[in-house]
C-alpha cells in the first residue's frame, strides 16, 4: 500500500505522524473493516473469483463532476482494460443504471446532487447482493467512515489520494477484499478509539486471548481453532465480553486491547 506523508506546511494539523505507525494503522484498520464486512453481507453473496462466468467485470461510475467521472472512467479502460457498464452524475441516475446493468462493481460519489451515495448502497445493496461498492469522497470526516462502515461498503478512497490509490482500490474490492485508504482508515480508527473506554475490570485468561485473536485478523472459529474449542463457544464469549466492555464494534475491541497492553500495533 502506498504510505502517506503530510503535507510540508502542516495542512492537516499536527506534528508529522511517522509512515511506518501510518501503515501498521491501516493495514490494522482493513483487517478489521474486511470482518466487518464479511459479517455483513447478505445472503446470496458471492466473490467475483466464485462466478461460473468468465465475462470481464461490470463497472459503473457514479460522479456528478463530468470531468472526475471521465478521469475514473479512463482510469478502468486503460489499466483494468474494461469499459465502464456505464456513468451516472445523480442518485436517481444512478438507481436506474444499477438496475439495468446490474455491476459488479460500483464506484460512488458520497456528496451527489440530489443526496449522498449513502442512498444508493441502502437502496441497493439488498437487491444486488453480488455487486461491490467502492465509495470515494472528498470529506475526510468519521460520519462518512462510520456510515460507510455500517452500510457494509467494501472500499473507501478519499479524493485527495493519487490516482494509483484508487485503481489499488478498485483492483482489491473487486477481487472480493475491502480497501480504505490509509488516511481514511486514520480517520475511522482515531474515531473508534475515541470511543473505546480504558476499564479497570480485569478480563480472564480466554478474554484476552480472544482480544489477541481479533487484533490477528481472526474470525470466531479461526480463533476457536486456536484455542482448542468449538466456534460457537468462542462467540458465545466474544458476545460476553462485548456486553462486559460496553463495545459492540470488533475494532473497538481492538483499540480498547491495545489502549489496556493486551495487545500492540504489531500483533
Amino acid at each position: 500500500m502506498r504510505r502517506w506523508r503530510e503535507d510540508e506546511d502542516g495542512e492537516l494539523g499536527g506534528a508529522r505522524h511517522d509512515e511506518r505507525t501510518l501503515g501498521l494503522w491501516a493495514a490494522a484498520a482493513n483487517r478489521v473493516l474486511n470482518y466487518l464486512t464479511t459479517r455483513a453481507r447478505p445472503a446470496g453473496f458471492r466473490k467475483l473469483d466464485q462466478m461460473p462466468s468468465p465475462t470481464p467485470p461490470r463497472i459503473v461510475l457514479v460522479e456528478d463532476h463530468a470531468l472526475v467521472r471521465q478521469l475514473f472512467a479512463m482510469l478502468v479502460r486503460e489499466h483494468l482494460q474494461v469499459e465502464p457498464a456505464g456513468e451516472a452524475a445523480t442518485i436517481a441516475e444512478g438507481l436506474a443504471l444499477a438496475r439495468s446493468t446490474r455491476p459488479d462493481l460500483m464506484v460512488v460519489d458520497w456528496s451527489l446532487p440530489d443526496g449522498e451515495g449513502a442512498q444508493l448502497v441502502r437502496e441497493l445493496a439488498p437487491e444486488m447482493p453480488a455487486t461491490r461498492w467502492l465509495v470515494v469522497s472528498s470529506r475526510e470526516d468519521e460520519s462518512v467512515m462510520r456510515a460507510a462502515l455500517a452500510l457494509g461498503v467494501h472500499g473507501v478512497v478519499l479524493k485527495q489520494s493519487p490516482l494509483e490509490i484508487l485503481l489499488e482500490a478498485m483492483r482489491a474490492v473487486l477481487a472480493g477484499g475491502t480497501y480504505y485508504c490509509e488516511r481514511s482508515s486514520r480517520v475511522l480508527m482515531n474515531s473508534l478509539r475515541a470511543d473505546a473506554p480504558v476499564l479497570g475490570d480485569a478480563l480472564t485468561l480466554r478474554e484476552r486471548e480472544i482480544l489477541r485473536g481479533l487484533a490477528r485478523g481472526l474470525n470466531p472459529k479461526e480463533i476457536a481453532d486456536t484455542l482448542g474449542s468449538s466456534a460457537k463457544t468462542v462467540q458465545n464469549q466474544l458476545s460476553q465480553l462485548k456486553d462486559k466492555l460496553g463495545i459492540r464494534e470488533p475494532a473497538g475491541l481492538i483499540l480498547y486491547a491495545q489502549k489496556n497492553g493486551i495487545v500492540t500495533t504489531t500483533t
